[in-house]
């Protein structure tokens, strides 16, 4: 999603009326609801307090009751808050909710609102006994229908038979003959044939699909994983990838040029489109198809923020290779100085200032300022997601069982790297993270914290995972250990890996995955 102004992050909140000219009862539930769960993330707005969001659904329900029933997902939404802010002062109040629920044993729906209020409140137990009486009481309902899918998604060793007998089972007992579920099965089937190289076996069951969107999704996952995903990687079925690519581009071409009312709206399609032709030059530019791979990606970098930064790295060199160095000397310098900076693009510019005789004083220039602006970017971001620039102050300890304290690096350029032990990103990116340590080693002025967070289990498990982890791949980072995860809630951390940038004076100027391009940033940080 791109944002074109969300006032400061404050947003526009414009109230819609009926045609009486009253507005809707349900006004302020929604709106606290779409700042506690949306605005922030997908339209970047500054997070309101809890105490605030509260007060909204507190002011609806005592006018108009009725609504704490008519959505429970707003009022769980609700009580999820009230117990983040309130805690044991209100768990009472939500037994007694859950408890209620819990009797309407004529209406699965309570009763699984009631698993879920036990789930707020952490009673697993409770939970439970709940779910396991709703699977007794409504054994073809929609908890059961939920637990059939996620059984049939962790199933391990299927063929085409056993997903058909699944498939005629599913039918038989929820009597749910719909498209949709069926093409769960066919998108099963298919993935199996792709995995297993099965090429000639897979038109039947394509035919079969109606959701060919994703279908599309789908070809081009497989397509980007079997040319190696990255350009220095490949293999030898890139033609069988191509034709798969083709398949994704093919597909989406002719929904956007024969529209249907499915809920995928003609920019989605283009966005995915895009996606798809990106997977494809990547494709051509390994078979040699240079000037191919070139036209399919000028068309999407013509198209304003269609290309991902590994996009724009592709572009650079399909255009160097098709359109020469003065080209790729002029689109890589207007990247960087509009803040897209990565080591591929200032690799490939310096090789490029090499081959036109220009200084290495000036691409240290260019670099710098790249750096520079990037900072300044997201300096903004940091302001509005939190208010201040200022780094929050923790203590945590290590596992070495020694305490740090942030406010003990003052004057340091601090570098923050959140992981988890089992978040596969976050682990492959520790040779890389442990090459730049290297490189700073011998930099008094900068610190590397790498703050293992979102592990639920206890404190003494975690620091014993931790340290296993970081013996086996010989890394010598220094692991703080969030055991509350309060760093997670302090820092607002959405995913991992994610990577902050604290200067030397306590403010945070950098916020997201750096890994590509984090010395330059370092080195920036220490000029601000």
């Amino acid at each position: 999603t791109n944002i074109i102004d969300n006032n400061n992050g404050l947003g526009f909140i414009i109230p819609l009326y009926n045609k009486q000219g009253k507005r809707f009862d349900f006004e302020k539930i929604d709106k606290a609801t779409l700042f506690y769960r949306f605005a922030p993330h997908m339209l970047k707005l500054k997070e309101t307090p809890n105490v605030h969001l509260i007060n909204w659904y507190e002011d609806a329900y005592q006018k108009y009751p009725e609504l704490k029933n008519s959505n429970e997902f707003d009022y769980h939404y609700y009580l999820d808050l009230l117990y983040k802010e309130k805690g044991a002062g209100v768990k009472p109040r939500l037994l007694k909710y859950a408890k209620e629920l819990q009797s309407m044993k004529q209406d699965e729906k309570k009763w699984i609102w009631a698993a879920r209020t036990y789930s707020i409140l952490g009673m697993q137990n409770e939970q439970s006994k709940i779910e396991e009486d709703i699977l007794k009481t409504y054994p073809t309902g929609s908890k059961a229908k939920e637990n059939f899918w996620q059984k049939f998604y962790s199933s391990e060793n299927l063929n085409t038979s056993n997903i058909l007998t699944s498939m005629n089972g599913y039918i038989s007992k929820f009597n749910d003959t719909s498209l949709s579920s069926k093409d769960n099965f066919y998108f099963k089937i298919i993935s199996l044939y792709l995995n297993k190289k099965m090429w000639d076996s897979l038109p039947l069951f394509e035919s079969l699909v109606t959701n060919k969107v994703d279908l599309s999704h789908l070809y081009n996952n497989f397509a980007l994983h079997l040319c190696g995903e990255q350009l220095d990687n490949s293999n030898n079925d890139l033609y069988i990838a191509k034709r798969f690519s083709e398949k994704s581009l093919n597909y989406t071409k002719y929904r956007i040029t024969n529209p249907v009312a499915d809920g995928n709206s003609n920019g989605d399609l283009q966005g995915s489109y895009n996606r798809f032709a990106d997977t494809y030059a990547q494709i051509l530019y390994k078979l040699g198809q240079y000037d191919s791979a070139f036209y399919y990606q000028d068309a999407i970098y013509k198209q304003a923020d269609q290309l991902s930064t590994g996009g724009i790295e592709r572009y650079a060199l399909y255009s160097e290779k098709i359109k020469g160095i003065e080209y790729a000397k002029q689109m890589i310098e207007e990247q960087l100085l509009s803040g897209i900076s990565t080591d591929a693009l200032l690799k490939q510019l310096q090789s490029i200032y090499k081959k036109m005789g220009i200084s290495n004083a000036e691409f240290n220039a260019i670099k710098e300022k790249s750096s520079l602006i990037v900072l300044k970017k997201i300096a903004v971001e940091i302001k509005t997601k939190f208010g201040t620039t200022k780094a929050g102050n923790f203590t945590l300890k290590n596992i070495l069982g020694q305490s740090v304290s942030l406010s003990s690096l003052k004057g340091k350029v601090v570098v923050l790297d959140f992981w988890a032990t089992w978040c596969a990103p976050c682990i492959a990116a520790f040779p890389t993270m442990q090459e730049i340590v290297n490189k700073h080693k011998n930099d008094k002025g900068v610190t590397f914290l790498f703050v293992d967070i979102l592990e639920r289990t206890t404190a003494k498990k975690k620091q014993e995972n931790a340290a296993k982890l970081m013996k086996a791949g010989n890394y010598s980072f220094n692991v703080l250990l969030d055991v509350k995860d309060e760093l997670v809630t302090n820092y607002k951390i959405e995913s991992i890996p994610t990577q902050f940038i604290i200067d030397n004076k306590v403010n945070m100027v950098f916020m997201g995955n750096a890994i590509d391009n984090i010395s330059s940033l370092i080195e920036a940080a220490k000029k601000l």
